[in-house]
């Protein structure tokens, strides 16, 4: 072997090592170490280093036996490796499929149920000063985040198609100016590396990891275009033109049969033993009120179409309307708790207490609060059961009995 064989397998090796961790299908075992803050930066970009070592070297050996005449089947075999591992690193490294989006363009609401019609899913996020915005879940699946730069209320959207979780995360104190990019999936959840602080973000603990410090969530709402109309009429909605990319990777996912939601296919291991209290795929409304985590299925809220509720001192409600669903806080003062009930005749949430009339969105309509805004409560909107048990082992699962409830 000469040393222009030697150095182009160095080369080639090193050209594996520094695309080949961050690619999926190999996230698959490097997961872990991805989603750690060191393993983040040496995959998405201290290996871009390594990646310009091995191509000066390639370069090296192509110029030298350029010279010298020499063509050897090796070198040959190396290089043709190196442009295949180049061209697998363009599909499928997370850098290149999942740039988060950092200048949404939106539509009126009116232009997107023309485009997409009343039954496409959204994920619906109110700002910290009550405003609505919407962004379609399927074109979300790729890139997973959306920011929402605008504003003296700014936010990023994020959705895991994985776990069927959307969380958002106002942009402000040790993350007010994220420099974000995706890094893998943990237990089936997404996590995020964000340069600027130097950590990573698993979506369903909600915080910078190693410093411990908690992210400001929220409220995000998975429903239909059609619901989020009729509850937020000017809502601007979040779209854009579909690229090669997106029929690639959704391609590639059908394929791995995940999309379908009653698909029994699970991507990355448990973390612990599956809980089987509620179908694998079962979407629930997953609270988290301290420590203590309670799931809400979505077959139940949707059959009562109120639930009032106690948890780690919190005074709960969740509305549902149609495929809706909000959660509350019950308390409008600091002594007064009202209990709600559903009327049909009204159409609308009633409070036993004084018989005020509330709309799905909160806001009494009609009564003695007029005008109030109850304070929506920040939730895994619609997750899919298996996940919220593996991250909340033990969660408590709301049962359909009347003494669960203060009222219903």
């Amino acid at each position: 072997m000469s040393s222009l064989d030697a150095i182009a397998i160095v080369a080639t090796l090193l050209t594996a090592v520094a695309v080949l961790p961050g690619t999926l299908g190999i996230l698959m075992l490097t997961n872990k170490i991805a989603a750690s803050p060191a393993g983040a930066r040496y995959i998405y970009f201290q290996s871009g280093a390594l990646l310009a070592v091995s191509l000066v070297l390639m370069v090296y050996v192509g110029y030298r036996g350029f010279q010298a005449d020499v063509h050897s089947g090796l070198v040959i075999g190396c290089m043709a490796a190196v442009v295949l591992l180049l061209i697998y690193g363009f599909l499928m490294h997370a850098k290149m499929l999942f740039k988060p989006i950092t200048k949404p363009t939106y539509a009126s609401i009116d232009e997107a149920l023309k485009k997409f019609g009343p039954d496409e899913e959204v994920v619906g996020v109110i700002d910290k000063n009550g405003n609505p915005f919407a962004y379609v879940a399927r074109l979300a699946r790729r890139p997973h985040i959306v920011f929402q730069p605008e504003g003296d209320a700014p936010f990023i959207m994020t959705h895991c198609i994985l776990a069927h979780s959307s969380m958002s995360y106002a942009l402000e104190g040790n993350f007010s100016d994220p420099d974000i990019i995706i890094t893998a999936a943990l237990a089936n959840n997404m996590v995020f590396y964000d340069k600027s602080s130097r950590c990573s973000v698993v979506q369903l603990h909600n915080r910078l990891e190693g410093r411990n410090d908690p992210l400001v969530t929220l409220p995000t709402i998975m429903t239909s275009l059609g619901s989020w109309k009729k509850h937020y009429s000017q809502s601007p909605v979040w779209t854009r033109a579909k690229s090669w990319r997106d029929i690639f990777y959704l391609k590639l996912l059908s394929r791995a049969n995940i999309i379908d939601p009653a698909s029994p296919v699970v991507v990355y291991p448990l973390a612990h033993e599956q809980d089987q209290r509620l179908p694998l795929k079962s979407l629930v409304l997953g609270v988290l009120v301290g420590s203590q985590a309670r799931a809400y299925p979505v077959t139940m809220a949707t059959s009562r179409k109120v639930i009032n509720d106690q948890l780690g001192g919190s005074s709960l409600a969740i509305f549902c309307n149609d495929d809706f669903m909000q959660i509350f806080d019950r308390c409008i003062d600091n002594d007064t708790v009202l209990s709600f009930k559903w009327s049909e005749q009204a159409d609308r949430f009633i409070d036993r207490e004084s018989s005020s009339e509330w709309s799905a969105t909160g806001l009494c309509v009609g009564g003695e609060h007029q005008g109030r805004q109850l304070a929506p409560v920040a939730h895994f909107n619609k997750i899919f059961w298996y996940v919220w048990a593996d991250y909340f082992p033990g969660s408590e699962v709301f049962e359909n009995r009347e003494d669960n409830a203060i009222s219903a």
